[in-house]
């Protein structure tokens, strides 16, 4: 009988019955270990950088005639960054002055009081007419009739005497008559008189020249008109000198402005922002929003360069922006005022509210981005 050698068959067979189970075993064990420690590549586009930055702007009208640095030049405070052609001409100068000198001789002229129109009351009289007053005449014995009568029977007895109808004596009787009644009568003519009535006065208004001196008030208008010349004076020489624009920070100079443009007081010539107060900052949806969450470390190519960096920030719709401050245009109160430093973008000055899903994420502090630059952002989620 034949013996057979089984040892090698029986080594073939503990060696692959020990390697079988430890395959299938770290099979298993490496599935659980993805199931458990599953990473997400989340890649956000054109994320911006963006920062603080302060806006340079002209406190008068005019037009650019020189720009002294390159955009994205660095900057020190106090640096002269543009030259200005200003609207202020010699001519607008020679009329305020003129105004103000006006003014002044107005003020002199009313210290020495002024000579106004008063009601003064006055009685007038307006005489009266006289009334007349009308006397009749007057007459005794016989009425005028009855002597007429008398006469006129004397005359008749003269004419029958002389014709021989009656007698002398007849005759003589009748005028003896007439000459009795007539000698007993008498009259006296009738007269007139004038009766002096009493005035009439009336009271009148009658508004003279009266000197007096200027009140108060006047003379206090006066000199406020003169502080006005003056002070619209001082901004306009002012503003004749405002020629240069300089830098009020230190930082990375971005025009806003180009040679040869004109522009308006108030405008923004240029924005200088702090490269070591970048970030980069982009909407995304509900969703990524959801899953990302702050510390997250991410990674991104920006101007050429591979970084890296954190989630630092993370904005939900309705949350209040905060605006740093504002800026307000010159005033003849304040013909110059402070540079103020406004939040990520030159908003509105009234209250607003976000209506987005905003990230943002850090920059290493010693790299010097441009803010408007872009880049893609992987952020890996585990």
């Amino acid at each position: 009988m034949e013996n057979v050698d089984i040892t090698g068959k029986v080594k073939n067979l503990i060696r692959f019955g020990l390697i079988i189970p430890v395959a299938i075993s770290a099979a298993i064990g490496y599935a659980a270990f993805e199931h458990r420690h599953h990473v997400e590549e989340i890649q956000i586009n054109n994320a911006k950088v963006t920062g603080t930055l302060i806006s340079v702007r002209s406190l008068v009208d005019g037009k650019i005639n020189e720009i002294l640095f390159d955009d994205g030049d660095k900057v020190e405070v106090g640096d002269v960054i543009a030259r200005l052609e200003v609207d202020v001409t010699p001519e607008a100068i020679a009329q305020l002055e003129n105004t103000v000198a006006l003014a002044k001789q107005n003020l002199e002229d009313l210290k020495l009081g002024q000579v106004v129109k008063v009601p003064v009351k006055r009685v007038r009289v307006i005489p009266s007419a006289p009334t007349r007053i009308d006397y009749p005449g007057t007459s005794g014995g016989v009425s005028s009739s009855e002597l007429a009568s008398l006469e006129q029977r004397a005359n008749r007895m003269e004419e029958l005497f002389e014709m021989g109808a009656i007698s002398r004596n007849q005759r003589d009787a009748a005028v003896a008559a007439y000459e009795n009644a007539k000698a007993s009568s008498y009259s006296t003519p009738g007269y007139s008189t004038y009766v002096e009535n009493e005035p009439t006065y009336v009271e009148e208004i009658e508004y003279v020249d009266q000197w007096q001196p200027t009140p108060p008030e006047a003379l206090q208008n006066a000199e406020n008109a003169i502080k006005q010349a003056e002070l619209s004076l001082n901004v306009a020489l002012q503003e004749a000198q405002e020629t240069e624009v300089i830098s009020p920070v230190s930082g990375t100079i971005y025009y806003s402005a180009i040679v040869e443009e004109e522009f308006n007081a108030g405008n923004a010539l240029a924005k200088i922002g702090d490269s070591n107060e970048l970030w980069l900052e982009a909407e995304v949806t509900e969703e990524i929003f959801n899953k990302v969450s702050m510390g997250l470390p991410v990674d991104y190519n920006l101007d050429g360069y591979n970084l890296a960096g954190t989630v630092i920030e993370k904005i939900a719709p309705d949350e209040k922006l905060e605006i740093d401050s504002m800026w307000f245009p010159p005033t003849a109160d304040n013909p110059h005022p402070e540079f103020e430093i406004f939040g990520t973008d030159e908003l509105p000055q009234e209250e607003l509210h976000n209506d987005k899903y905003i990230l943002k994420f850090s920059i290493p502090a010693d790299f010097e981005g441009k803010p408007n630059s872009t880049a893609d952002v992987k952020i890996k989620i585990f």
